[in-house]
């Protein structure tokens, strides 16, 4: 017999239903035959146990976003991660009264482009990245039945470009905020991580050197201070209000995403500044003019604490490949460069 509850109704005998007429309905459908005291047989058909509808019924990009973050998997992210993912999905955002199971394939192939070309290919396959995973997660949690994130390719290149020499001088000079300023000294002159640069306390600088514990690695490092970037901790910490080295405008720490914006929007009104150019390519430029002085990949991994010498390597191939074949063609010619 049916399981009896307080709710239950007995089946009409006799009721009308639907054929069972492919395999698919014939799963649908419950069929249960009685034979009565009688002989005669009554047959009961039941309607398939429908669980409710997915939750992505009406539920929006917004939401989305807003359940991924409240989420356990999002809760277990690095706070560099998290502050990854918080910038990158803000071109998400502009979607964010859409129904999420309706955003199509297209539409997040329109604002990787539009980041290509406002932004250059890293900032774009970052913005993929997340969209990835917000979707994906939309997907294991049953919010969504598919990913329209699932056949976006990545641009070839997306490394976030390196700043030159050039462009850092440019920044220095022509960028308004004294707080923006500072940003981009440290990371010059240090070579470390956006989350790293921020994290930094007066207590990490000695007056001589500053010691920091990478975020992503976990590596300890000790880096001498340059000269140049000495003459100004020292004046600013003179003057400092906060514990925190580097402090936005009203004097507080920064955010990372809030931090990358705010540069990427007062570097887009220099003139001349290419864009593109990301906090992180400080990073390279410092790996960069180290290589030029000669250091080679494990004097220069010291500074930034890069674990892996290929990275290093990968920054700094074209300083290597100038001064190899300057090099080669000094043994060439014996000695001369011009004969």
């Amino acid at each position: 017999m049916p399981c009896s509850t307080a709710a239950y109704r007995p089946p009409i005998p006799g009721s009308r239903a639907k054929p069972l007429s492919s395999k698919s309905s014939r799963k649908a459908e419950r069929v249960v035959r009685h034979v009565l005291a009688d002989g005669s047989e009554r047959t009961y058909r039941y309607a398939a146990y429908r669980p409710n509808r997915s939750k992505a019924a009406g539920v929006t990009v917004g939401d989305l976003i807003a359940a991924w973050q409240r989420s356990p998997e999002w809760r277990a992210l690095a706070e560099r991660t998290k502050d990854y993912y918080s910038e990158y999905v803000r071109p998400l955002m502009g979607m964010q009264h859409v129904e999420a199971s309706r955003i199509e394939r297209r539409q997040l192939l329109d604002i990787r482009n539009a980041l290509a070309t406002a932004r250059g290919n890293g900032a774009s396959n970052a913005f993929i990245r997340t969209a990835s995973a917000v979707f994906g997660w939309g997907v294991e949690n049953d919010w969504l039945k598919a990913s329209p994130v699932a056949r976006v390719r990545r641009l070839k290149g997306g490394h976030l470009p390196a700043w030159t020499q050039a462009e850092a001088d440019l920044a220095l000079r022509s960028l308004l905020r004294e707080d923006l300023q500072r940003v981009v000294l440290l990371a010059l002159y240090t070579g470390q991580r956006r989350g790293d640069l921020i994290a930094l306390p007066w207590s990490a600088y000695d007056g001589d050197v500053i010691r920091l514990r990478q975020q992503k690695t976990k590596t300890p490092l000790v880096i001498p201070i340059h000269p140049i970037l000495k003459a100004q901790l020292d004046t600013w910490r003179a003057s400092a209000t906060s514990t925190m080295i580097l402090t936005n405008a009203l004097g507080l720490p920064w955010k990372g995403d809030s931090l990358s914006e705010i540069l990427r929007v007062a570097l887009s009104k220099i003139e001349g500044f290419p864009v593109g150019k990301n906090l992180h390519g400080l990073r390279k430029l410092a790996a960069v003019r180290l290589a030029e002085c000669g250091c080679n990949l494990h004097e220069i991994g010291a500074i930034t604490g890069h674990r892996s010498l290929a990275m290093i390597q990968l920054y700094t191939q074209g300083v290597d490949q100038e001064r190899l074949a300057n090099a080669a063609v000094l043994r060439w010619t014996g000695g001369k460069r011009n004969l």
